[in-house]
Parts: structure tokens; C-alpha cells; sequence
């Protein structure tokens, strides 16, 4: 569902040009309204939204402290002031219009002494190509700029079980990074550039680019993004947050629009590990319209595991974690993020990286066939009606139609719609039992051989092996080189999220890592300062 590719050409914006664009936002702002509304940070009441967990948020909750419907001004508030305005964040593409309905419901909800879940009256933000009925889904492109799907995705309707408030859609990489080569991460034709939150210059990476720098901005307690290769690990880095990349069938893809069937996952996106387990103990579960959801039966029995209750900060102790020969070494951030691990209890085993390093190089040659053949079944079976396009090559035909919108071409579109769009076609057959069963066995001799409980690595150390396999990752903030932010990725077997997420939860409660942009980003601040919110 999302593919993390280098582009050959990023946004990139000059100091002088930052702050001009930064002082006619300023004065185009009304900053008497917006300094009535919004915080800087973000704060409702005494709750200071970039550090409270779900935990605490539902504490302030029952006390009276805040509201749900609180909640959602604020959030509503910051979007006007920091995506729509100012810095233009352009991390949002629309809002529910029920969104605050759905919060006074929670709010009279909890009065009667009603709680569904851990994230019941909490704002949450859905990536653009998961399925709602209430907005379209559009994956960022203008051919489905009208999509209402037949029915919502499967993880969408357990969110609004569960009594989160979807507040609205995330803006993308189009069609999860796979429209062309010279596309920078974060553009669409539908709903333009997305800026990065820490450095407005900088690669906001992936595709799941909205949702990450929706989350790190404190937009919503949570989001939901989606990986093919490397697109929720590597935006959760850069905009240091906690992503969880779960095994390909934990967490059902369908209503999700495809990208390539084997390898996509969606999973959370949070500022804490505990909100992240907190989503990922929601949206979880079997889906027998998921074809992958049978691994989850076989390994797990169809249960889902307590993540939220398994957090320990004492989950390290004992724990072998493989490190990389060549990262062992390491004076910067991994090497003082390795020093908080061993002083937590876990043992650091050197490994050769040479076996995984081979494990994911087929994936890209399977995601060009797998596209084209799920993409057109979304279109002929799960899309809405009345769409001017209804196949792959519709799309293209479009796309040309509209080249001011496509602005960088449409080079992967075109790739994958050379190919049969069969599944039964041998050499696709051959390029995907090549990516999955490669990366199978390096990581299992790894684990196997080294005894390992995970494997870590900085920032996108095991996203390629991973997403190939299929198997785990999650990343959590490990401090930053300057305005950039620097992640700890887990590694493990599949089905291992309950052990990855008391990891990942032991090393940040010992570290404190993250700082929310507002504070490190002097753009954001100066912003803060000539709107006048604190």
C-alpha cells in the first residue's frame, strides 16, 4: 500500500523563500481568530496533547478535565492554522463533517458511564486509500477525486466501533509512490505537496507522508498508514514518531485501495508507544474477506493479544538483540541508543548482514504485475459508481488528459501496465515466491542461528527485508542530527508486535527522545510567536 522511493527531485525551498512564504501566511492569518483557538504545542485545558498517552487522555476524560468534543476543536484549530494557513502543512486532504457530531456522541456516551475501547472519543485520521463512505478514497488521484467506495474498510469500521472519531483523510504519495520515479514522497495530482513538519525543506519520505506529519503535529491522538515497502517506517522516522509495520495479516487491507497485494499492510502511526498499541489492538483481528488473514489464525488462534497491557519498562531485560557488524560501532545516536538497551537488561549479539542484505531485492519486479491486477479488481468490484475511469489503462489515458495535475509523469503506471495483470502469470509468480521466500529464510537463520528476540537498527535499516517477508517492524524516536529526526527500528518473527511494542516502550520510557516540531523547528516557532499562540 505504500513504497518508500528516493526521488530524483524533492521540494526544496531556500531560507529567503521560507520566510517570505512564512510572513504572507502570517498576514493573511487573522491571528486575533487563530490565537483564540489554537496552541502552538497543543494543549486542551491542562493536557498537553504532544506527550499525554491514550491512557492519560482518557483519565482527563472521565475527570471532566476535557471533552471529546475539546478534543476535536483543537484539532480542527490546528489544521486551519498550521495546514491551511501559515506553514501550509498540506497534510490533510479533507475532514469528516461529522467529526464533531461523532465527539458531542462520545461525550454523552461516557456521561451514561460507557466506554468502548481505549480510544473511544479520541481523534483519529485515515490515509487516504483507506475505504469511508462519509468522504471519498481516492489515493491521491484525480481520476478517483469522487470515489465512495461500496462499502468502508474493514479497519475503518472497527475504528468507529471502537468509538474513535474519524476526523478525517490524510494527503499521500499518489497511489502509494507509484506513479513515477521522478515524483517527490508526499505529492499527489489531487492534493499537492506535503510539507515536512521538522525542516519545511526536507523529504517528508514515503507515502504515508499525511499521516505522519499529521501525528507529529498533534492534528489527531493517532493515524493510520499503510506499507508496501518502507512507507510507514520511514515518514513515522522522519517526523519521529512510533510506526508499527505489522505482519501481513494481522491487520485486514480490505476496502484499503492496493498497491501490491503480497507485501501491503496498514498500521499505526502515534507519538508514544502506548497510543500505538493502543490503535494496533483495535484495528487488529481476522478478516475472512482477507486472504492473508488465515496466517494470523494459525500462528495467534484469531487472537488478538493485549499490547496495550503487555508494556513494561522492564521488557529488556534478558532480551538478545541482533545488531548489525557493521552498525555495532556506531559513536552517534544508535550507539548511545544501544548503551540504553544493555543498560536496560538486553544483550547486544553482533551479526553478518551479508544473508539479509539479499532478501528483498525481487520485491519491486512483483509490485509492478501485482499492482495493474488489483488495482483494476478494486476498481470492477469495490470503487463507487459514476468514476470517469474503470481500469489501469483509463487512468493513464486520464492522466495524460490532465498534465498540469500528473506534473512529474506517470513512468510506474505505464511499467505496470505493460504487464499481464495476471496472477497466475510464471514470471510474476516466480518475482514474488523470490521476494517473500528469500526474505523468509535470512531472517528466520538469523533469529535461529543468533537466538534473537528482535533485531534493531537505525532508521531504515530493516525496512526492505521486513516488508519482503512480511514480517514485523517497529520504530520508535531515538533523538535527532540536528532538526532531523533519527529512528530505532525492531525487528522480529511474525506475530511478534507484543513483544516488538514492549521494546520499543522499555527504551523510550528510559529515553525521552522525542521533541514535538513546534519546539526544534525555528519556522514553526516564529510562526507560534506572530499568530500568538503558546
Amino acid at each position: 500500500m505504500s513504497t518508500s522511493i528516493p526521488p530524483s527531485a524533492s521540494p526544496r525551498r531556500s531560507r529567503w523563500t521560507r520566510a517570505l512564504l512564512l510572513a504572507l501566511a502570517v498576514s493573511s492569518a487573522s491571528p486575533e481568530a487563530t490565537a483564540q483557538a489554537v496552541s502552538c504545542g497543543g494543549r486542551v485545558g491542562p493536557v498537553d496533547l504532544q506527550t499525554a498517552t491514550v491512557t492519560e487522555l482518557q483519565a482527563a476524560l472521565s475527570s471532566g478535565v476535557i471533552s471529546s468534543e475539546a478534543l476535536v476543536q483543537q484539532s480542527l484549530a490546528r489544521i486551519e492554522a498550521f495546514d491551511r494557513r501559515g506553514p501550509a502543512l498540506n497534510a490533510i486532504r479533507a475532514l469528516a463533517p461529522t467529526a464533531l457530531e461523532a465527539a458531542r456522541a462520545a461525550d454523552a456516551r461516557r456521561a451514561r458511564g460507557q466506554r468502548l475501547s481505549p480510544l473511544d472519543g479520541l481523534p483519529v485520521l485515515l490515509k487516504d486509500n483507506v475505504g469511508t463512505t462519509d468522504l471519498p478514497t481516492t489515493a491521491g488521484s484525480i481520476a478517483l477525486a469522487n470515489n465512495i467506495p461500496k462499502q468502508e474498510a474493514t479497519i475503518t469500521q472497527r475504528l468507529r466501533a471502537s468509538g474513535a472519531i474519524v476526523l478525517g483523510k490524510t494527503n499521500l504519495s499518489e497511489f502509494a509512490n507509484w506513479v513515477s520515479l521522478n515524483m517527490p514522497n508526499g505529492y499527489s495530482s489531487l492534493g499537492g505537496q506535503v510539507i515536512a513538519a521538522y525542516d519545511h525543506a526536507a523529504d517528508p519520505l514515503g507515502s504515508s507522508t499525511g499521516s505522519g506529519v499529521a501525528t507529529t503535529m498533534a492534528f489527531a491522538t493517532v493515524a493510520i498508514g499503510t506499507e508496501t515497502s518502507g512507507s510507514i517506517i520511514s515518514p513515522a522516522t522522519v517526523h519521529s514518531l512510533v510506526g508499527v509495520k505489522p505482519t501481513v495479516g494481522l491487520v485486514s487491507r480490505s476496502g484499503i485501495i492496493p498497491l501490491a497485494h503480497s507485501f501491503d499492510t496498514a498500521g499505526p502511526m502515534a507519538r508514544t508507544v502506548t497510543d500505538a498499541a493502543a490503535l494496533l489492538g483495535v484495528v487488529a483481528g481476522l478478516d475472512p474477506t482477507d486472504d492473508a488473514s488465515p496466517r494470523f489464525q494459525a500462528a495467534l488462534g484469531g487472537v488478538v493479544p493485549d499490547y496495550l497491557g503487555a508494556l513494561s519498562t522492564t521488557a529488556l531485560r534478558g532480551v538478545r538483540l541482533g545488531v548489525r557488524n557493521s552498525e555495532l560501532t556506531d559513536t552517534g545516536l544508535f550507539g548511545e541508543a544501544l548503551a540504553v538497551l544493555r543498560a536496560q537488561g538486553a544483550e547486544i549479539v553482533p551479526f553478518n548482514a551479508s544473508l539479509l542484505e539479499n532478501g528483498s531485492t525481487a520485491e519491486i519486479a512483483a509490485i509492478t504485475t501485482e499492482f495493474k491486477w488489483y488495482l483494476n479488481r478494486y476498481l470492477a468490484t469495490e470503487a463507487g459508481t459514476g468514476l470517469p475511469v474503470a481500469n489501469l489503462t483509463q487512468i493513464i489515458q486520464f492522466n495524460s488528459r490532465n498534465r498540469d495535475r500528473v506534473q512529474y509523469g506517470q513512468d510506474l503506471l505505464v511499467a505496470s501496465n505493460l504487464q499481464t495483470g495476471l496472477p497466475f502469470d510464471p514470471v510474476y509468480l516466480a518475482s514474488r515466491a523470490a521476494a517473500i521466500r528469500s526474505s523468509e529464510i535470512a531472517l528466520d537463520t538469523m533469529f535461529r542461528r543468533q537466538q534473537l528476540d528482535a533485531i534493531v537498527s537505525p532508521n531504515y535499516g530493516n525496512v526492505g527485508v521486513t516488508a519482503a517477508s512480511g514480517y514485523p517492524n517497529v520504530t520508535v524516536p531515538m533523538g535527532y542530527v540536528g532538526q532531523a529526526p533519527q529512528g530505532l527500528s525492531f525487528a522480529g518473527r511474525p506475530f511478534t508486535e507484543q513483544a516488538l511494542l514492549a521494546y520499543a516502550y522499555a527504551y523510550e520510557q528510559a529515553s525521552h527522545k522525542r521533541t514535538p516540531p513546534t519546539t526544534l523547528n525555528p519556522a514553526l516557532r516564529d510562526y507560534c510567536t506572530a499568530i500568538g499562540a503558546r
